[in-house]
C-alpha cells in the first residue's frame, strides 16, 4: 500500500474534530455542575432543613418528658424504629438521664456543654465530630443536651471510575460521529476552492444538503458559474476586439503598400473604406472605454448605475444629431423620423444618452441591408418620452432575445465584417436608460425585422 493510500486510510483527527471533542467535554462538565447544584440546592438543603426540624420537634418533646422516665424512654425507643436515631440524654453535668443505646454516648466536656450557648462559633479544629449535640433549652442556660449518634457517610462506589471512563467513551464516539458530519463536506468545499483557484473553471463542489453546509456550497456553486461567465465573457471580448481590429488595419496596411509603390489612384479609391473603417474602430474603443469606466465608477460590476452628469436637454437637438451621424454613417439607408410637434425636455446626460440612441440606431443599420429603411420614432408618452427605433432586418430568433443586452453577446456569431461588434452597445444602452429612471424593451421576429422602445420619465432622475 502507497503512502497515499495510507493517509487515506489512517487520517489523523482534524482540528475540528478535536474542537468537537473538547466542546463534548466542556458540555459534561456542565452538566455535572448543573447536577451538583441542583443537588445541593434541591435535595440537600430541604433534607438538612427537614432533618432540623425534626430534631428540633423531638428535643422539645424530650425535654418536656424529663421528669417522666418511662414515657422519656418510650419516646427515644420510638426514634430508634422510625428515625434510626440513636440518643443519649445527659443533664448539664454530665449525668445520665436516658438511652437508647446499648452504650450511652459519653458526656461532653465542660468546654464542649458551653459551646452549646453559642451555636455561632466555629466548631474546634480536627476531623468533623461522628455526633450531633443539641441544647435543652434551645435558648438559654443549658439543663441537659442530647447527643445524636450521626450515620458515616457511605465511600463513594467502587465503579465510580468505570463510569467517567463510559461516559468519557460516549462523549468521544457522538463528537467523532458529529464531527464526521462536518469534516468531510468543509474539506471538500476547501479542495474545490483551490481548484477553482488554481484555474479549474468548471470545478463544483456538487453536493446538496438541508443545512448551513448545503447553502455555502450553493452559494459557492453560484458564484463560481458567475466568475467563470465574466472571465469568458472576457476572453470572447479580448477575441473580438482583436477581430475587429484586424481586418481595418489590414486595409490601412494595404492601402499606405499601395500609395507607397506609387498607385495613387488606387489608394484614393480606398480612402471611403478606411474612413469607413477607421469610424468603427473609432466606435469601438469608445464603447470599451465607456464600459471600463462605468465599471470603474460602479465598483466592478456589469449590473452597476453609472454615474451622471445631469443637465437641460433639449430632446428635438439630440434627435437630430443622432439623425445626422446616422445619415452620414449609413447613406445606403432610409431614415424615416416621426416626432411629435413639441417634446418636453429632460433632465439628462447629453452624452450617454445621445450614446444610447447612436447604439440603437447603428444596430438597426448594421442588422438591415442597404436600401431598407429605418424608422425613428419620439412621442409623448403620458408623464414621459418614448422612443422607438425599428428596422427591416434579419431580426432576432427566440432563443437570443431574452439574451440580447448582456454583455459580450452577439446575436450573429460568424464574424461577419457587416455585424462586426463585441456585443457592448445594447448594455450600454440598458445600463444607461435604467439609470435614467426608463426601460429598454426589444420585440423581434427572426426575418421580420426589431423594434427597440425606450421609455424615459419627463424628468430623468438618477
Amino acid at each position: 500500500m502507497s503512502t497515499s493510500q495510507r493517509g487515506v486510510s489512517f487520517r489523523r483527527p482534524g482540528r475540528l474534530l478535536l474542537r468537537i471533542y473538547m466542546v463534548g467535554l466542556a458540555q459534561l462538565v456542565l452538566v455535572s455542575l448543573v447536577l451538583f447544584a441542583a443537588r445541593t440546592l434541591v435535595l440537600e438543603r430541604p433534607l438538612k432543613h427537614g432533618f432540623a426540624r425534626n430534631v428540633r420537634y423531638n428535643v422539645q418533646e424530650w425535654a418536656a418528658l424529663r421528669h417522666d422516665p418511662a414515657a422519656l424512654q418510650a419516646s427515644l425507643e420510638r426514634a430508634a424504629r422510625s428515625l434510626d436515631a440513636r440518643v443519649t440524654l445527659r443533664d448539664a453535668s454530665g449525668g445520665l438521664i436516658a438511652t437508647n443505646m446499648a452504650q450511652p454516648a459519653p458526656p461532653l466536656s465542660a468546654t464542649e456543654v458551653e459551646a452549646l450557648t453559642e451555636p455561632q462559633r466555629p466548631p474546634p479544629p480536627g476531623p468533623p465530630r461522628p455526633f450531633l449535640a443539641v441544647p435543652i433549652p434551645e435558648r438559654g442556660p443549658v439543663e441537659a443536651y442530647a447527643i445524636i449518634l450521626m450515620r458515616p457517610p457511605e465511600p463513594p462506589p467502587e465503579n465510580t471510575a468505570f463510569i467517567v471512563c463510559a461516559v468519557l467513551v460516549c462523549t468521544a464516539i457522538t463528537s467523532l460521529a458529529f464531527a464526521r458530519t462536518l469534516a468531510p463536506p468543509l474539506q471538500r468545499l476547501a479542495r474545490v476552492a483551490r481548484d477553482f483557484g488554481a484555474g479549474k473553471l468548471d470545478t463544483r463542489a456538487g453536493f446538496r444538503r438541508d443545512d448551513e453546509l448545503g447553502e455555502v456550497a450553493e452559494a459557492f456553486d453560484e458564484m463560481a458559474g458567475r466568475i467563470t461567465h465574466l472571465l469568458r465573457s472576457q476572453k470572447e471580448l479580448l477575441a473580438n476586439v482583436s477581430h475587429e481590429l484586424r481586418t481595418p488595419l489590414a486595409r490601412i496596411r494595404v492601402a499606405l503598400d499601395v500609395a507607397s509603390e506609387g498607385d495613387a489612384a488606387t489608394a484614393r479609391e480606398m480612402l471611403s473604406d478606411i474612413t469607413e473603417d477607421l469610424s468603427e474602430l473609432e466606435r469601438l474603443v469608445e464603447d470599451v472605454l465607456t464600459t471600463a469606466r462605468l465599471d470603474l465608477s460602479t465598483g466592478g460590476t456589469l449590473a452597476g448605475t453609472p454615474p451622471l452628469r445631469l443637465e437641460h436637454v433639449d430632446t428635438r437637438a439630440l434627435v437630430d444629431k443622432a439623425v445626422s451621424r446616422f445619415r452620414a454613417n449609413r447613406p445606403g439607408h432610409r431614415l424615416e423620423v416621426d416626432l411629435d410637434a413639441t417634446l418636453p425636455a429632460l433632465e439628462a446626460d447629453p452624452v450617454l444618452l445621445r450614446r444610447v440612441l447612436d447604439n440603437l440606431l447603428d444596430n438597426a443599420g448594421k442588422y438591415s441591408e442597404p436600401g431598407t429603411t429605418v424608422r425613428l420614432l419620439a412621442r409623448v408618452d403620458g408623464p414621459g418620452l418614448r422612443f422607438e427605433v425599428a428596422d427591416e432586418g434579419i431580426g432576432i430568433d427566440a432563443g437570443d432575445l431574452a439574451r440580447v443586452g448582456t454583455p459580450f453577446f452577439r446575436t450573429d456569431r460568424s464574424r461577419a465584417r457587416k455585424s462586426g461588434g463585441v456585443g457592448l452597445g445594447l448594455a450600454l444602452a440598458r445600463r444607461i436608460v435604467d439609470a435614467h429612471g426608463g426601460t429598454l424593451a426589444l420585440e423581434s421576429r427572426p426575418g421580420g425585422g426589431t423594434t427597440a422602445r425606450i421609455t424615459l420619465p419627463a424628468s430623468a432622475v438618477p
